[in-house]
């Protein structure tokens, strides 16, 4: 009969070979590492791949909440710029008309470039933030009374087929509303929370 020199457990033969109670060499020796039942390196490769899969989930966390507000604050540059450019015409167009006494006629805006430019404005902005050209328009056609410049916003498209269509004073909150601005002043504009 052969006994565990650790535990007294009873065994076949004393060797290097592990106990089945203790886990320890039947013969006394120290264990031998890496023959042990728990091993340090699974450990380690668990705790890894655990860490990454918490980066992981934190990145994506973060990236949810980030994405968002970086879409959204790209259009609301985008409406800023347009709204920009489109008081630099206005401005223009208004010392042209007091230099002039009429506003010129046109129906884009590039007709307007050799009205305005260079005297009035060094460089005429042709298109909105979104690259979409702007629209101007006079009328009566002939003897313009009125004007209005427009981007179609987001969606790159206008809502009326006429600038005289649009109502005064609307307030919106909408990326793909146009903004007209007509006579010195914003008829739709954006106001507010802005959402797509």
């Amino acid at each position: 009969m052969a006994f565990c020199a650790w535990c007294g457990n009873q065994v076949n033969q004393v060797s290097y070979a592990p106990c089945p109670r203790c886990g320890n060499p039947t013969n006394g020796s120290q264990r031998v590492p890496g023959t042990d039942g728990s091993t340090k390196t699974a450990g380690i490769i668990i705790g890894v791949i655990v860490g990454g899969l918490v980066i992981v989930a934190v990145i994506g966390i973060l990236a949810a909440i980030a994405i968002p507000n970086l879409l959204t604050a790209l259009q609301r540059s985008r409406q800023k710029r347009s709204m920009a450019d489109m008081r630099t015409i206005a401005t223009a167009l208004e010392a042209y008309v007091t230099d002039e006494n009429k506003i010129p006629d046109g129906s884009s805006v590039a007709d307007l470039s050799t009205a305005l430019m260079p005297k009035y404005v060094k460089t005429l902005p042709s298109v909105d933030g979104w690259g979409t050209p702007l629209r101007y328009e006079c009328w009566p056609t002939g003897a313009c009374e009125h004007y209005a410049i427009a981007s179609a916003g987001a969606d790159k498209v206008f809502e009326h087929e006429s600038l005289q269509e649009y109502a005064e004073d609307t307030k919106t909150s909408q990326f793909d509303a146009d903004i007209i601005y007509s006579n010195g002043k914003f008829l739709q504009y954006p106001e507010g929370i802005q959402s797509r």
